[in-house]
């Protein structure tokens, strides 16, 4: 038996290995357009709205397929959909560097978005083999890949962005080409025939709200994702205007943002290795979202304030750093919830959720900094992550269920 136990783990640490190296480079798919998006969009529009807008079609095709995605995967299992995901993430970054036209670039991102449920898929898998005790310990491995992928993305983008504004494109769709080949091979199947959804799929899977409405009535789960939505659209509002702000109020360059973003990136690693282990068993989830939600609207209004570029660089590595306690916590408290035949369900609405506020956060973004002011999504973020923490103190802790 000690044996046997062994060899699962070992299978487990393997798996999990594996999984992170997908995630890694997905999310160094994805940050690699960091650097050149606003650039490549203003070659045919001006407007931060038509730049906010290019992220909100992503975010809105996603909305609406990622909880049908996470039922598959309750009934199909990880694998297939994690690589048909990837797959067409590799179509939509090829479209969006031919480019050539908006619409095209547009087209690009929708399709991106359709089948952007491999994330979520990760973190269902990574659900999948870990024990409960391990959950939110093991879904560092997604703070963590994205703490290496926003080093690596950025920087690389800047630096291909500066041969060509369309090469990150290309180079984003041959790494999800190179995860499809890593899925196929050394990924196996997280989710048993046992274990998975039996119920046939309603219409009335495909709606979206449907999939959250059921969701947040389950005990103790309204306010959790209540917290997720709020915070998701103010960092959303920030991140998509952010690289406008920069370039109006300083003149930034590609470099610039590659930089911060990498500097973030770091920061992100930092908080996933040294300080999630230590600090969240010692004070918990609920605390340490709540301080962390509090240290965002912070860094938010002292963006907006600082009147020379550098000081972005401190700013950045603090306040956003922080925001790597986030996901983590968030995630913990509410997979503590579920069944585990319900748990790539719940990944779906959490990220219907984030594609949701990805669509709404970016347009309020947008229509502020163009008609209100450039550092409007800073303070309008920082009083909505406020408003964050304050729902935050109300949820209750739940008991285990898997």
């Amino acid at each position: 038996m000690p044996l046997q136990a062994d060899q699962v783990r070992a299978a487990t640490a393997r798996a999990l290995a594996v999984i992170f190296l997908i995630m890694l480079m997905d999310i160094v798919g994805i940050m690699i357009l960091s650097p050149v998006t606003a650039y490549i969009v203003q070659r045919y529009n001006s407007d931060a709205l038509t730049v906010t807008l290019l992220t909100a079609s992503y975010a809105a095709a996603q909305f609406f397929a990622a909880p049908l995605l996470g039922k598959l995967g309750d009934r199909y299992g990880r694998r297939p959909v994690l690589l048909i995901s990837v797959f067409g993430a590799a179509v939509g970054y090829v479209i969006f560097g031919l480019g050539g036209a908006l619409w095209v670039l547009f087209i690009g991102r929708i399709i991106g978005g359709i089948t952007g449920g491999n994330l979520s898929t990760a973190s269902a898998y990574i659900a999948d083999v870990s024990r409960p005790e391990e959950r939110a310990k093991n879904f560092t491995l997604i703070g963590m890949a994205w703490g290496l992928g926003l080093v690596i993305g950025p920087a690389l983008g800047g630096a291909l962005g500066q041969i060509a504004l369309e090469a990150p494109a290309f180079a984003a769709a041959g790494l999800s080409l190179l995860n499809v080949l890593l899925g196929y091979f050394l990924l196996p199947e997280s989710l048993p025939p046992e274990r998975r959804e039996t119920a046939h799929l309603r219409v009335r899977d495909l709606n979206p709200l449907v999939a959250i409405g059921q969701m947040a009535r389950k005990p103790g789960m309204a306010l959790p994702l209540l917290v997720m939505c709020l915070f998701n659209f103010a960092f959303n509002a920030i991140n998509s205007t952010e690289t406008l702000f920069l370039i109006q109020k300083f003149d930034a360059q590609p470099w610039h943002i590659g930089l911060q973003l990498g500097l973030l990136g770091i920061a992100l690693g930092v908080v996933q290795v040294a300080l999630i282990p230590r600090l969240v068993p010692r004070y918990g989830e609920k605390n340490i979202a709540f301080v962390s939600m509090l240290g965002q609207a912070v860094g938010a209004v002292l963006t907006f304030l600082t009147p020379v570029f550098w000081t972005i660089y401190p700013i950045t590595v603090i306040s956003r750093g922080v925001s790597g306690f986030i996901f983590p916590t968030l995630t913990s408290l509410t997979t503590e919830r579920v069944t585990p035949q319900e748990m790539g369900a719940l990944m779906g609405v959490t990220t219907a959720i984030g594609s949701l506020m990805s669509v709404f956060g970016p347009l309020w973004g947008g229509a502020v900094f163009d008609y209100v002011m450039p550092g409007a999504p800073y303070w309008t973020g920082a009083v909505v992550y406020v408003l964050a923490a304050i729902v935050l103190a109300r949820v209750r802790a739940a008991p285990k269920t898997a």
